[in-house]
């Protein structure tokens, strides 16, 4: 059976690589404080429940992830999907392109990014953060969150999608 020793160890030991993850992900960092600790708590009620057959680091990170998910979730708007939508519809438009200039001059400001970075749908933004800003691989990113390979290969290139159009539309 898991200890809480062992578990407080890993937690202890994750928590500034999680903090930075969840801050990624949600733009606030004392809410990432917030998802981290919520998911010790959760872990450390649920360590009964461990089967040890799973890395208990790797464990607790699935935990973490998917509070951070669930808060991503809640706070996500209807208009934020109807934004996702318009711009996957923009992407199946053979037409469709985008200044590259414009997405270069947009991504040397850190203000500009986290913005489209928070107008990415939930899963969108857990993918591309934590490939290509945490430097994850996407089979660790679909181990550690519970969902199939492909489908974050899906929100990975249409989060990537949707992070160059938001980058190329005009400063608001």
């Amino acid at each position: 059976m898991l200890t809480e020793d062992e578990l407080t160890a890993c937690i202890e030991s994750r928590r500034g690589l999680l903090t930075r993850m969840a801050a990624s992900m949600l733009a606030d960092s004392a809410e990432a404080e917030d998802v981290v600790q919520e998911s010790a708590l959760r872990a450390l009620r649920g360590r009964k429940g461990f089967r040890s057959e799973a890395d208990v680091c790797s464990w607790f990170q699935r935990i973490c992830i998917n509070t951070c998910r669930e808060v991503a979730r809640k706070r996500s708007s209807e208009q934020n999907r109807l934004d996702a939508a318009r711009r996957e519809e923009l992407w199946r438009d053979p037409g469709y392109s985008v200044d590259p200039e414009a997405v270069a001059v947009a991504l040397e400001s850190g203000e500009r990014l986290r913005g489209a970075l928070a107008s990415l749908t939930p899963d969108q933004r857990l993918a591309v953060v934590m490939h290509d800003l945490q430097g994850w691989k996407a089979r660790e990113i679909a181990e550690n969150s519970g969902l199939p390979l492909p489908t974050i290969k899906s929100h990975l290139r249409r989060g990537r999608q949707a992070l160059v159009t938001l980058l190329a539309e005009p400063a608001r």
